[in-house]
């Protein structure tokens, strides 16, 4: 009987368990269901709200810190250093002495060159009294000349005399007579070369004279350069400053046959800095001078230092085959913390826009994953909502019509009657314009069937214009579209630009450098420089009242890349946005993993210009 009883206990036990892990599995498999088929609720989420604030566009670029004036100080002679008066951080002042080469040989060429002087000296001075002999001997030869003409008239005057006597002396003494005469013209012939003879070792000596002081200022040429070339072996600092880097030890033999050896980099003060910027050529055309430019360094993190841009260089830099042109900022360093070679990291505010509503950059990026019914749902809001866009935009067309064709009537009126008075132009031109601004805006308008942003994003992505404008790319977004059990899960922002993805959108570099959110305009395109072009047009996605997703259509600005600029009609301060969404572990997200080989919408971080 116990062992019947104990069979029967053991029984009932085993089923017990068998009972409790069926009523486990049932529990499971119901919580399984009901989360698998429940509907996205507000709490699946992740929202924020639409601010009021302010956003700026900046240009980023890096740079280098350096001293407005830094000089090279080097040596012009070769030698050895003998002493060095100055090293790293030394204060020193123009004229100072901050090294000195060995001097010796540089004396040795001076004292060589000094006795070159005294020779070239005193040969002048024997030239001169060589001179002075000359000059005598010119003047004996001058008063034998004079002497030997006054015996030659005397020599004849003689012979004219016994000739005349003829008769009565001997003819020999006539012929003795006649020969003297002629003797007294060959003496005075012979004085008056010598005469000539004088002169010409007077003008050689003179030459020699001349000679004598040409080699006496080329000695003193000479001894002037020995005496520099040895000046030049006390090398003295050219401005006041401080001694940056020092490249030499004493010692050290320093070579000036090919170029100066650099000794000591002094910069002249450190109290006033500047930044040399690499600005990318596509950012340069936003940039110019007399703007302000903030800056950090890694040796003060958290600390911004501000500048002004001094001057934008034309000679550009190709690295890498990135093209930059050098921007000079300059700053105050009054501590001197700053310190040269540091890298800095720029920032230049370019466009600031204040009291303008901001959203985080994720609304733009939110691809909501829905149920095909919400998803249906969605979809009937974002058609009747163009529909509505639609019926306003020929409703005004329709009104700027009749005012045109009023304004013409009224024209031809005036035509008919010249001689009434002519009305304000600028009144009869207004409704004109207000038409135009009006056609030109409602043309932009996103949701419009073949402008804004779903022409744009068609062109990327190669649709047709009869797609979904809420599909992202082909087959997605309605449930009957081919792979719409799959795919059209997850619906895009309505043909716009996806901040945040690849490609050439308003996020991009290129869309920051050209200064307008996917545009060629201006930043923002109110009021930044280079306007021109509209706003390029964007889907959000807001929680209703009803905690269910509704739609906006909004036109982005300037991103500082946290938050971007939007503007709308139906967007307004304190809204309920969404950024993100808990995924569901179920079936209707199961395309939520992207391809990484899927191309991405077209589109770009913020669908603005990006502050880097």
């Amino acid at each position: 009987m116990g062992e019947r009883l104990k069979g029967l206990s053991a029984g009932f036990k085993r089923r017990r368990v068998t009972i409790v892990a069926l009523v486990i599995v049932v529990i499971a498999a119901v919580v399984t269901v009901t989360l698998l088929g429940r509907k996205s609720s507000a709490a699946d989420f992740v929202t924020a709200k639409v601010e009021l604030g302010t956003v700026e566009l900046d240009v980023s670029a890096t740079g280098t810190l350096q001293a407005v004036t830094t000089v090279q100080v080097g040596s012009q002679v070769s030698g050895t250093v003998s002493w060095l008066g100055a090293d790293f951080k030394s204060r020193v002042t123009q004229g100072q002495v901050v090294a000195k080469l060995d001097p010796s040989i540089f004396q040795a060429q001076v004292d060589n060159v000094q006795a070159s002087l005294g020779n070239a000296q005193a040969a002048v001075e024997a030239a001169q009294m060589d001179i002075n002999n000359q000059q005598a001997n010119v003047a004996a030869a001058q008063a034998n000349e004079e002497a030997s003409r006054v015996a030659r008239n005397d020599a004849w005057d003689v012979f004219n005399r016994d000739k005349e006597i003829s008769n009565v002396i001997a003819a020999r003494d006539l012929q003795a007579a006649q020969a003297q005469a002629k003797q007294a013209d060959a003496r005075l012939q012979q004085a008056t070369a010598q005469i000539g003879q004088a002169k010409a070792a007077l003008a050689s000596s003179t030459a020699k004279l001349q000679q004598a002081k040409a080699s006496v200022q080329q000695a003193t040429a000479q001894l002037a350069m020995a005496k520099v070339n040895l000046g030049y072996t006390v090398i003295r600092s050219p401005i006041d400053g401080v001694v940056v880097s020092r490249s030499v030890d004493v010692g050290q033999t320093v070579a000036a046959s090919l170029q100066a050896p650099t000794l000591f980099s002094i910069a002249n003060d450190l109290r006033e800095m500047q930044v040399l910027a690499s600005i990318d050529e596509a950012d340069v055309g936003q940039i110019h001078e007399g703007m302000d430019a903030n800056f950090g360094v890694d040796a003060f993190p958290g600390q911004q230092f501000t500048g002004k841009i001094s001057q934008v260089r034309l000679n550009a830099q190709n690295t890498q085959n990135v093209v930059i042109y050098t921007t000079v900022i300059n700053f105050a360093n009054p501590d001197e913390k700053l310190l040269p070679g540091m890298t800095a990291n720029i920032t230049i505010p370019v466009a600031k826009h204040e009291n303008v509503l901001l959203v985080p950059n994720g609304a733009l990026r939110y691809k909501p994953i829905l149920s095909d019914k919400d998803q249906q749902e969605l979809q009937a809001k974002m058609d009747a909502r163009r529909a509505q866009r639609e019926a306003e935009r020929q409703g005004q067309g329709d009104q700027s019509g009749q005012q045109g064709q009023q304004g013409q009537q009224g024209q031809q009126g005036q035509q008919a009657q010249p001689d009434k008075p002519q009305p304000d132009k600028d009144a009869s031109a207004a409704p004109s314009q207000s038409s135009t601004g009006a056609r030109q805006h409602q043309g932009g308008q996103p949701g419009s069937s073949d402008t804004g942003d779903q022409s744009g994003h068609r062109r990327h992505q190669g649709q047709t214009p009869d797609t979904t404008p809420g599909a992202a790319s082909s087959g997605r977004g309605r449930p009957d579209s081919p792979g719409g059990s799959d795919q059209g899960r997850r619906l895009g922002p309505g043909g716009g630009q996806n901040p945040g993805g690849s490609g050439h959108g308003a996020g991009s570099a290129s869309a920051s450098q050209s200064g307008g959110p996917g545009q060629s305009g201006g930043p923002g395109q109110s009021g930044g420089p280079g306007g021109g072009q509209r706003r390029q047009g964007q889907i959000i996605y807001v929680l209703g009242p009803d905690k269910k997703l509704d739609i906006r259509f909004v036109r982005v600005g300037i991103t500082n890349g946290r938050v971007t600029e939007i503007s709308g009609r139906d967007i307004n301060e304190g809204d309920t946005i969404v950024i993100g969404q808990n995924e569901l572990p179920s079936s209707t997200n199961k395309n939520s993993s992207q391809n990484p080989f899927q191309p991405r919408p077209f589109g770009g971080g913020g669908g603005g210009p990006r502050g880097r």
